[in-house]
């Protein structure tokens, strides 16, 4: 029971789109958890309405997404199972100013190298800039660093198709790329494609795929301590509330075990003796609540289970806390 509590702790989760937090969405009618709502995604300033179960989009479903420069014209989304875009229109409002460009079409999936996090992208389909240009072609998307690994969603869009002038009805055929790496749902403007900025481009992406090896690792670090904290604040709860605190050895013994394993981790050559080349905090941390330092504390299960239990609690509080 206590090791698959841990394992239920430790496992990565996978959710659709979550309105459920209040940092980014905010119901503003009717029932946004099981039922037809509406809400105000506020980093995008957008409104997002239909029926949501758990406060999650449902796949199939029909979306309906606004944008205050859309001056009340409202487009159609549909989600997938993994709460990602499917298909319908995407309004690229972040940064806009006085008109708003839509994407309408469908979309891929593409793992994002510097946010270790699957993205939805513009796949094939229409990019209305709203002044009467329109891109209407093949898209792709290029991921990239921006100042740090894991910090924020940026990528360069590539383009191949008609750029059509409906005010002048003239059109041009060719590569084009944004003209600098795009956040997010932001504006994307395009420029004809050049041999020299394509290179550059794909100079910069592999230069920053090494760069990033070595941001992840530091955040995975970070990661690593801040639960380790967050486990032994458990520990030490779980100790004082103990029978005569008769486990409070135990304890210490588990706490440096812990605090020793993690140090060796971090700071080890990698290949040296007792490590592996492959393991990083994160990992070396879950061997080690997992595996042989609940092991040597104590013999006795009961302790053994509540030590368990207070890893994993100290695991799920880490976990709320940077979300």
């Amino acid at each position: 029971m206590a090791l698959a509590t841990l394992v239920a702790a430790l496992a990565p989760a996978v959710h659709a789109l979550d309105i459920s937090n209040a940092d980014f969405y905010r119901c503003v009618q009717g029932d946004c958890r099981n039922g037809q709502g509406t809400v105000h995604d506020m980093y995008q300033n957008q409104m997002l309405e239909g029926v949501w179960q758990n406060s999650k989009t449902i796949p199939g479903q029909r979306y309906l997404v606004s944008h205050p420069l859309t001056k009340g014209k409202k487009y159609e989304q549909f989600y997938g199972a993994d709460g990602l875009m499917d298909r319908g229109s995407q309004i690229r409002g972040f940064g806009a100013m006085n008109i708003v460009p839509v994407f309408t079409g469908s979309f891929g999936r593409l793992d994002h190298a510097f946010m270790r996090a699957r993205l939805a992208v513009p796949y094939e389909g229409v990019y209305a800039l709203g002044n009467g240009i329109e891109f209407r072609g093949r898209f792709d998307y290029m991921p990239a660093k921006g100042m740090e690994a894991g910090r924020i969603t940026m990528g360069h869009i590539i383009f191949y198709g008609d750029k059509v002038d409906l005010e002048d009805n003239s059109k041009e055929t060719g590569l084009f790329v944004s003209n600098s790496a795009v956040v997010g749902g932001g504006v994307v403007m395009f420029m004809p494609a050049r041999p020299d900025y394509m290179a550059l481009l794909q100079q910069q992406y592999h230069r920053d795929l090494q760069i990033a090896v070595g941001d992840f690792k530091q955040q995975e670090s970070e990661k690593a301590w801040r639960t380790a904290f967050a486990i032994l604040g458990q520990v030490a709860l779980t100790m004082a509330g103990s029978s005569g605190g008769g486990g409070g050895s135990s304890g210490n013994r588990f706490a440096m075990d812990l605090v020793s394993g993690l140090m060796k981790s971090a700071t080890a050559p990698e290949g040296s003796a007792g490590t592996s080349a492959n393991t990083d905090p994160s990992t070396r941390l879950i061997q080690l609540v997992t595996g042989a330092a609940l092991g040597k504390v104590t013999g006795d299960s009961g302790l053994s289970n509540s030590l368990a239990q207070a890893v994993a609690t100290g695991i799920e509080k880490s976990n709320a806390a940077g979300k």
